[in-house]
């Protein structure tokens, strides 16, 4: 709408005859005179999972490595291996109580928040994942974990307190973020700006962080001025100009394998110093479309000499060298393996440890893993080329993607 994008709220004491939108300055990427409103999604209930970076930052932060794995246990046994997706299987996409979490989308709220805090108000589901026939609503108050996707640094994960304002109650499956301070909450998650993006947030009691990591400086490179107007001869040297450059998910990729590998023996693996420059390299190359920034081919090749040759198995990269990842991420994708291989019985050692809940609680180790039926159309995983079956380095396939 008029070169406007952004996020919208609904003004709930607006009616139908109140027809008007209110932007912020930022909003306007250009000036035009089509007035049309494009909605592209809409606030709705959505359930979320771990992922692998998601579970790198909790690890980061003090969960313990058992409760992933308690989690993946619950997940397994609830779930038939036929039921399970292999995306989600092998990139530990573990689902969370639906109640306790939720995929939102964020906005702010400038007067009553205060520095520190957020508004969430959810909609109540049934085990199903559906709306219950009543449809329910319920606010969050106390500690809630926040994030976002990319999230390559544990300070790009936030432990905010949730509080209830009556005034807000019609906001719905939306994070509402105070902008007090020297630095919005929000700003302190991957530099995010409130454009639409969306948040992983979990108020449930199994993952506790225990330590925190300052918020890196995300700040944007200038954008690239032009002398003169910009003309199709202008666009096409630019797209020239970046051929061949390095893509921002070869440096996600380098950026997991300088984590995984932990060559600083840190005690927080996404905070070794290489990682950070990693993670801000990494901001930068997803911007770039909007500020012209390109990555520093002769650094980036220095990087990729050290770390691009061999990966950590949970990348899945068959057609190159891989090793056996010590992580609790590489941990719970062999686990995953052995699910989707039906070894049940390997698979019951590996959850052997599970012998206490994190509060000190017994856990039953008698998991129901080997009376899951076997079933014929079970999970495949594709490769682009042969497994190693040992903890070895396979040798790298010579055909390229």
């Amino acid at each position: 709408m008029a070169g406007c994008k952004g996020l919208l709220v609904v003004d709930p004491a607006s009616s139908t005859n109140d027809f008007y939108i209110k932007i912020r300055p930022t909003m306007q990427k250009f000036r035009c005179n089509d007035w049309t409103l494009e909605i592209c999604e809409h606030s709705v209930a959505t359930p979320t999972r771990l992922n692998n970076q998601i579970i790198l930052l909790m690890s980061d932060l003090g969960v313990p490595d058992e409760t992933f794995l308690r989690l993946q246990k619950k997940w397994f046994d609830n779930a038939p291996s036929k039921y399970i997706y292999a995306d989600n299987l092998l990139k530990n996409k573990i689902p969370l109580p639906v109640n306790e979490c939720r995929y939102m989308f964020g906005c702010a709220f400038e007067t009553k928040l205060e520095a520190g805090t957020c508004f969430i108000r959810y909609e109540v589901l049934g085990e199903n994942k559906k709306p219950l026939p009543n449809r329910q609503y319920k606010s969050v108050e106390g500690k809630v974990i926040v994030t976002k996707n990319p999230c390559p640094y544990a300070g790009d994960m936030l432990v905010l307190n949730a509080v209830d304002l009556p005034e807000l109650r019609d906001l719905h499956d939306v994070i509402v973020f105070s902008t007090k301070g020297d630095r919005p909450d929000f700003h302190k998650i991957a530099g995010s700006d409130l454009d639409g993006d969306k948040y992983f947030v979990y108020w449930g009691s199994e993952l506790q962080l225990r330590s925190s990591v300052p918020p890196l400086d995300y700040t944007a490179d200038k954008k690239i001025k032009h002398p003169t107007p910009i003309s199709a001869e202008d666009v096409i040297n630019y797209y020239l100009s970046t051929l061949g450059a390095t893509s921002y998910g070869e440096v996600f990729n380098l950026h997991t394998v300088i984590v995984d590998r932990n060559e600083e023996k840190h005690s927080q693996r996404t905070c070794q110093k290489l990682a950070i420059e990693m993670a801000r390299m990494f901001a930068s190359a997803i911007d770039s479309g909007k500020t012209g920034y390109t990555i520093d081919k002769n650094r980036i090749q220095t990087i990729r000499n050290e770390y691009g040759k061999c990966y950590p198995d949970f990348l899945m990269k068959y057609d190159k060298s891989f090793y056996k990842s010590q992580s609790i991420v590489g941990i719970l994708y062999r686990n995953a393996r052995l699910f989707n291989k039906k070894d049940f019985e390997s698979l019951a050692n590996a959850f052997a440890c599970l012998t206490t809940q994190d509060d000190g609680s017994a856990v039953s180790t008698s998991p129901p893993l080997a009376s899951l039926p076997v079933n014929t159309t079970s999970v495949r995983v594709k490769s682009g080329g042969k497994r190693s079956s040992s903890n070895a380095s396979s040798k790298p396939n010579s055909k390229k993607k």
